[in-house]
């Protein structure tokens, strides 16, 4: 007995000290519009870049970006003002050992015979920008982008789906189109990046007659060549929703894709590409082989303890089908669902650990008296639903084997405020052999930690998080995030308000990149 409480003082000992901050730092730019865009992207251990909009423009009435270029530290090395058109929004940003690039397009899409956009690249050996220009077909929407060494990758779909792939060349500035072999009416639904093989996957939804039949996947090189393709249909009630994507040590793919219940209603291309109102039921397992495609679901429902992943009221909800089910008067457990937002993959203790936050959107009414024409019809009520953001309330890890068998999932919660757009909240990562995720919130960061077998070390830990000056002090925050920098590094950024009687501007508003560090 006396054995076994020594060994928990030691994890329990070793787990704190893991946690501990052992060096901050922060950046700051002032946010001077609600609507102003602001973005970090990494270069690793070689630093990275912040860019933001700023209130200037120059002679030809061309709004100034600031291009940040900060080292490990935080320090700011130098600034770029580069001139973009007016009115333009920053749709994303990627980055490589070599590269980054940033993608605009305007704020409110025109009717016009094409779509513009704009690109900036940044050599990081070299430390130069180039700008260039783009033009998409008439109705066509910009999916998104992928980044690998010199090779950016652009996924478009067309106004009834049919989409193709715009590759650019950043070393020889040349472009050339891809477009998927299939015989049936398809949208791009997700493109992304397997960093050990530095290849792209392109996931195409195939749809016949305006309903969703079946997933087609492309595994392309950096250069464009067509390296893989493979076909898995859907089962006759269910369907993939958002993936992840690796490859085995035989280089096969595996895709780790949210089931979500089909219906027999037709589905429109802008649905089927950009719909995060689906609720998963479940979680598909699918290898490639040189066969049939090897694949195995687990259903939510059929997973011990996965319902205290669920809000209050979904949790009341079961036990009241549940209760029906004992007294007879249901014959079938109903479904356990989720909306999900872009899952995440990490590689731990052999497995493949599949995370994914969930989230529901939140409403409130207000009832409020409308008058008649010039009054003479006297007053009536008229009631409002408003949107209030976004709560991500649970975040789900399930780890699987190179075999597809479940090996252990769990599931944790962190007390988000609401937020007005979808992005991830939290991160995971691997350190000192256990898995860490993580989410700040309010000026604080949030932890749990796992052991390989997904056993919780811990309960949930706090840590403050420091200011730029000693006398700041926290008012209020904005869609606070964390990523993933490098090595045991991670960046917390978002926008605050900030205090500070000793300064002569007592209150400033700012966007922020945090450096979070542990040992």
């Amino acid at each position: 007995m006396r054995k076994v409480h020594l060994i928990a003082i030691f994890l329990v000992s070793a787990c704190c000290a893991f946690a501990q901050q052992v060096e901050t730092s922060r950046f700051e730019v002032e946010r001077w519009s609600k609507n102003q865009d602001c973005h970090f992207v990494s270069f690793g251990d070689q630093g990275g870049m912040m860019v933001t909009a700023t209130d200037k423009a120059n002679e030809q009435k061309e709004q100034l970006w600031n291009f940040i270029t900060l080292d490990t530290s935080l320090y700011d090395l130098k600034s770029d003002l580069i001139p973009l058109p007016e009115k333009l929004t920053l749709f994303d940003a990627k980055s490589s050992d070599r590269w980054a690039a940033f993608v605009f397009v305007n704020e409110k899409k025109q009717r016009s015979d094409s779509v513009a956009f704009w690109v900036v690249t940044y050599q990081c050996v070299e430390q130069k920008f180039n700008t260039f220009f783009g033009l998409l077909p008439e109705q066509s929407t910009l999916q998104s982008i992928a980044l690998i060494d010199g090779t950016l990758m652009l996924s478009v779909n067309g106004r009834e789906g049919n989409g193709f792939l715009s590759q650019y060349n950043l070393d020889n500035h040349s472009q050339r189109t891809i477009t998927p072999a299939i015989n049936n009416d398809y949208v791009l639904f997700q493109l992304a990046v397997v960093p050990e093989s530095k290849e792209f996957v392109l996931a195409v939804r195939e749809f016949v007659e305006k309903h969703y039949k079946a997933t087609n996947f492309f595994v392309y090189s950096r250069n464009g060549v067509l390296l893989q393709s493979h076909r898995f249909e859907n089962s006759e009630n269910a369907g993939l929703g958002r993936m992840c994507f690796t490859f085995d040590k035989a280089h096969r793919l595996t895709v780790l894709a949210t089931l979500e219940r089909e219906t027999n209603r037709k589905v429109t291309a802008e649905g089927m590409a950009e719909d995060f109102s689906r609720e998963a039921v479940g979680i598909t397992w699918i290898k490639f082989t040189a066969g049939e495609p090897l694949a195995k679901t687990y259903l939510f429902k059929n997973l011990p303890d996965i319902d205290e992943a669920l809000t209050s009221g979904d949790r009341l909800r079961v036990k009241e089908e549940l209760l029906r089910m004992q007294k007879g008067k249901k014959k079938e457990k109903g479904e356990i669902a989720f909306q999900f937002y872009t899952p995440r993959l990490v590689e731990f203790g052999g497995n493949q650990v599949f995370v994914a936050e969930a989230f529901q959107p939140v409403f409130h009414t207000e009832t409020r008296m409308e008058y008649g024409y010039y009054g003479f019809y006297g007053t009536y009520p008229v009631t409002y639903t408003i949107f209030d953001g976004y709560d991500f309330f649970s975040e789900i890890l399930l780890a699987f084997d190179d075999e597809g068998e479940l090996k252990w999932h769990n599931t944790l919660r962190f007390e988000n405020d609401l937020c007005e757009e979808l992005s991830a909240h939290a991160v995971e990562a691997v350190a000192h052999g256990e898995l860490v995720v993580s989410s700040p919130s309010r000026n604080t960061l949030r932890y749990e930690v796992f052991d390989i077998d997904g056993a919780r070390l811990l309960t949930q830990q706090t840590m403050p998080m420091d200011f730029l000056y000693r006398t700041d002090s926290f008012d209020d925050e904005y869609d606070a995030s964390i990523s993933p920098w490098y090595g045991d590094r991670f960046l917390v950024h978002g926008c605050q308000i900030v205090q500070n009687p000793a300064l002569r501007n007592t209150r400033r508003t700012v966007f922020y990149v945090q450096k979070i560090q542990y040992e």
